[in-house]
């Protein structure tokens, strides 16, 4: 008996197995390819096209650095320089930015940085954008935000500090983890020059040494700017506690303390006037009363008055804050049950006079309390 196996295969059959083949790896195919093209739940259609709008996951760490990004550059024709700094550190706390750009007046974001005043940066040239805010002290926040018109010498000089400060050693470095906070750290500088060279760093998770270096070096300038302008420079010192207040920004330091006791209250202030120390003070001891208003003393003792200040690096709080939380530690002008004392300073060129609160006492700095009375006791003879 002969079975279905058994019979011949005629040509006819092999040709309809081969369309049904066919016709099965056709429609396999179809399937397969509807299902990769099916647009994602979210409604999102980048999947579709195969480019994605997708952020980098949280905690991924690129590191890259551009081979060709000049290490040195010698041209000062800055056409814009952008930093941004922010950083929790024991040294830098807050954050800080910074633009120098040439100014024009066609350029949307310069024309709202200079307000009314566009005619007073397109005739200097350049417009200065300074941004600080130091919270070291939340209470006492200390912040400015400000355009300034600059000049081509401001900008030379700007561009041959930059230079100078170092950072061009780290031109071109990209290092970055998505998803930090901010305060974790953040570096991120971009320049350009008329000779076709350019500055571009990002660094997050701390902020490098440079990078501080070349903030600290460009401060001097900055205060200088602010000064001749009138406007508030104090945040820029209260941003950096790693460095002292330079001595020659002194104006005035007044220490003083009222008590029951008449050899527990004292009174000292120190003037500087066009270079010049005035001191004024009265206290009483076992040897009497000293006592004087002052006078004129040698510039020897004026810096060693004003050193002993700035060495504690103090932070400025503004004298018109007040404390709301009803607690007197660390805040120099209280009231305690039979005591008020009185700690201020005043700066050149600021009208407003501040608190020096929360230094960082350096033993091996002469105590300034301890030099007024060693003054006052010297002059008053």
């Amino acid at each position: 008996m002969n079975t279905i196996l058994q019979k011949p295969i005629t040509p006819v059959a092999i040709v309809l197995l081969v369309i049904l083949v066919v016709a099965l790896i056709v429609v396999l195919a179809i399937q397969l390819v509807s299902c990769k093209k099916k647009p994602p739940q979210d409604g999102n259609q980048s999947d579709i096209t195969g480019t994605t709008n997708r952020e980098e996951m949280p905690g991924e760490h690129k590191r890259s650095q551009n081979p060709d990004a000049p290490k040195d550059i010698a041209s000062t024709d800055l056409l814009s320089f952008d930093m941004h700094m922010v950083h929790a550190s024991d040294d830098i706390h807050g954050s800080f930015d910074l633009g120098l750009h040439v100014f024009d007046e066609n350029n949307s974001y310069l024309a709202r940085k200079a307000g009314d005043n566009t005619e007073l940066f397109k005739e200097s040239g350049y417009i200065l954008s300074i941004g600080v805010s130091a919270d070291r002290f939340h209470e006492f926040r200390s912040g400015i935000s400000i355009a300034l018109p600059v000049d081509k010498d401001f900008t030379t000089r700007f561009a041959k500090i930059v230079r100078q400060s170092g950072i061009m050693v780290i031109n071109g470095e990209y290092d970055w983890t998505s998803g930090l906070p901010v305060k974790a750290g953040e570096f991120i500088l971009s320049g350009k020059y008329a000779s076709g060279d350019y500055l571009g760093i990002s660094i997050n998770a701390y902020v490098p040494t440079r990078g501080i270096d070349l903030f600290r070096a460009l401060r001097p300038l900055l205060i200088d700017a602010l000064m001749n302008a009138g406007e508030d420079y104090v945040p820029l010192l209260n941003l950096d506690s790693g460095t002292t207040t330079p001595e020659e920004l002194i104006k005035t330091i007044h220490l003083s303390q009222s008590h029951m006791t008449l050899t527990d209250s004292f009174s000292f202030t120190l003037m500087i006037d066009s270079g010049q120390g005035y001191l004024a003070g009265s206290f009483t001891d076992k040897a009497g009363q000293h006592r004087c208003e002052y006078v004129e003393i040698d510039n020897s003792d004026s810096e060693r008055l004003v050193r002993a200040f700035v060495h504690d690096r103090y932070y400025y709080a503004l004298i018109d804050r007040k404390d709301d939380s009803n607690e007197t530690g660390g805040y120099p002008s209280v009231v305690y049950d039979e005591t008020t004392d009185s700690f201020t300073v005043s700066f050149r060129g600021v009208r407003e006079s501040f608190y020096p609160i929360y230094g960082v006492f350096d033993e091996t700095n002469e105590d300034l309390h301890i030099v007024f009375r060693e003054l006052v006791r010297k002059y008053s003879e």
